[in-house]
């Protein structure tokens, strides 16, 4: 994250958040496949916008099998955990979830829908 971000007026409401940006400034070396540093700066220009608590971030994703897969999975849930210590209101799913979940609330009033992305994203 570059060091323009920290010092911003926008972080008192976001203070785990903003412990974690100054972590990852100028460079993320721990997380492989997420990066929090863009993440952070959708939450500051969301919060700018809206307001705290007035926004809702979901973050989709397509999810692999194996190490990969795991890992980034594994780095989705730490940054989530730490934003929700600071009341953000974000959510992680993948594709796949978010496949099952529509079947699940949607098959009956869209079944050609489903049907094309169960097939098109098995």
């Amino acid at each position: 994250m570059k060091e323009k971000y920290l010092g911003l007026d926008i972080w008192e409401e976001i203070p785990q958040l903003h412990k974690l940006a100054i972590t990852i400034s100028p460079e993320d070396k721990a997380n492989e496949y997420l990066h929090r540093a863009q993440l952070i700066k959708h939450i500051l220009g969301l919060k700018k916008a809206y307001g705290k608590t007035n926004f809702r971030l979901l973050y989709l994703w397509y999810d692999t099998l194996g190490y990969a897969g795991w890992k980034h999975r594994e780095e989705i849930e730490n940054f989530i955990k730490v934003a929700k210590s600071d009341d953000i209101l974000i959510y992680g799913m993948s594709y796949q979830e978010l496949i099952v979940w529509m079947t699940d609330n949607y098959r009956s009033s869209h079944l050609k829908y489903i049907e094309y992305i169960t097939k098109r994203y098995p």
